[in-house]
């Protein structure tokens, strides 16, 4: 993968998000099994992580700077970015939301310089940058593969 790549990658999650608007709110809300999280906590967990990203890494890796020592509770920003989801916000604006800090994301990724993707991480020798968003599309895909496989799964007659 490589910068080209990545950025298609993370505009064609943005599109395919687009697609989700057709669901019911049932299929909105539904979890993948018994205690997981629905479509709607994962399109507010992309903002909450995309929002991360954008202010606590790239922001840095723009100026050149090192990147703050952010102590990150992941379960806390998980946790706040469902409550987002069901917060009485509506699908279409959730899913607008998403696609706006999504388009803002893959902005900022396209000023980052070619070559600074094969440059090791900050802080991690042998990490590149080139691997840190590589992780961050298989991320986007891991949860689209449960989204769609729970819309294919419920539409299939049993």
């Amino acid at each position: 993968m490589d910068k080209a790549h990545i950025l298609e990658e993370k505009r064609k999650t943005a599109e395919w998000a687009e697609s989700l608007k057709a669901l019911s709110e049932e299929q909105w809300f539904r979890p993948f099994r018994e205690g997981t999280w629905g479509t709607a906590d994962v399109i507010s967990h992309f903002i909450a992580w995309d929002k991360f990203i954008i202010e606590n890494r790239i922001a840095y890796l723009l100026r050149d700077d090192d990147l703050p020592k952010v102590k990150v509770d992941v379960e806390e920003v998980n946790r706040h970015a469902r409550e987002h989801a069901r917060s009485g916000i509506s699908k279409e604006d959730l899913i607008d939301e998403f696609v706006a800090v999504r388009e803002a994301l893959v902005s900022f990724i396209d000023k980052i310089p070619e070559e600074r993707f094969a440059q090791p991480y900050p802080g991690n020798p042998d990490f590149t940058l080139l691997d840190y968003f590589t992780g961050m599309v298989e991320h986007d895909r891991k949860h689209q593969k449960e989204i769609d496989g729970l819309i294919v799964h419920k539409q299939d007659p049993a």
